[in-house]
């Protein structure tokens, strides 16, 4: 009964969001210029309600979770702060701005793989989620099959590889110059990547040891070193090299910037902030590990004869 009754309860949100959503498709296919910068550029439903109940089955979960064991405003933040930056740069304006520069596609890709996934891994949402999703839903997602899927994307050699691979194909020229021309190309890169970011830094940003969790502090930490390896060299060739890569932009119609110039900036966002992701990650394992001593070590039962050792005294941490 009560979980009918909670099915039942999430009908009229969940008609709000469509009844949104319907709008919000209508408007932005009849009166484009005339939407604000928030609203779609180009609708896509599967983007906004990939979006939209993201945050409300998080919210609901933070509502039916006691105080005591929400997790920290911190943690909530990072994790709105992430799905919305996901859904400002597909179903906003800034489509517009990925579409006609090379850099602004790169600031795109970085928060698709990188800044918007890694706000979500490091909110940790999983209890949370599973708190306010429908019972039918969690179910799915804790099928035989798709629970063997996420093992296998998230073994370290395949998780890194994917994570490589994804961002050097959408530099490649001839890669990018069909994916921008055909808009379901263009939706499919852009889901990818927001799905293997997640599932990626998920691994990477696990705050538990193993068991439960699938790697090793060190192992993640040298996992995050080694996807940031490729990817510095790579930008900074864009970065510098004299001649225009990429010819998309001169057909479509390129916005303010040269060729060289525009390639110039790109070619640094994917080496500079993605490799900055990868060194933010190693930081936060770091303490991570720290924060797992310090738990085994006050949970340990004391040692006859040995003096307890506090850490505050060295560490200044009280």
């Amino acid at each position: 009964m009560r979980t009918a009754r909670v099915e039942i309860g999430q009908g009229p949100a969940l008609a709000v969001l469509l009844l949104v959503g319907a709008a919000l498709s209508w408007l932005s296919a009849s009166y484009p210029a005339a939407m604000p910068a928030w609203a779609p550029w180009e609708f896509s439903w599967l983007e906004y309600l990939g979006s939209a109940l993201a945050l409300y089955w998080y919210g609901r979960g933070i509502a039916r979770l006691a105080p005591a064991v929400r997790p920290p405003a911190w943690r909530q933040g990072c994790y709105g702060l992430g799905v919305i930056a996901i859904y400002a740069v597909v179903q906003t304006r800034f489509t517009y701005l990925a579409q006609h520069l090379f850099a602004a596609t790169q600031v795109q890709q970085l928060v698709l793989h990188d800044f918007g996934p890694f706000l979500v891994a490091l909110a940790w949402p999983g209890e949370v989620l599973k708190e306010g999703m429908p019972s039918r839903v969690l179910r799915l997602l804790q099928t035989r099959r798709l629970r063997l899927l996420t093992a296998i994307l998230q073994q370290p050699v395949i998780a890194a590889a994917l994570f490589i691979l994804l961002l050097v194909a959408q530099v490649v020229p001839s890669v990018l110059f069909a994916v921008m021309l055909d808009w379901r190309l263009f939706d499919a890169m852009n889901i990818m990547m927001a799905a293997d970011g997640v599932l990626f830094w998920c691994l990477v940003l696990d705050p538990r040891p193993k068991p439960p969790a699938r790697l090793s502090f060190f192992a993640r930490m040298v996992l995050a070193f080694v996807v940031m390896m490729p990817v510095m060299p790579l930008g900074a060739y864009i970065a510098f090299t004299s001649h225009a890569l990429y010819n998309y932009y001169e057909i479509c119609g390129r916005l303010w910037l040269d060729a060289l110039r525009d390639q110039r900036m790109g070619g640094l966002i994917l080496w500079i902030p993605g490799g900055f992701m990868s060194v933010a990650a190693i930081i936060i394992t770091l303490n991570a590990m720290r924060l797992a001593d310090e738990r085994m070590a006050a949970e340990a039962p004391p040692q006859p004869g040995r003096r307890p050792i506090d850490a505050g005294a060295w560490t200044g941490r009280n």
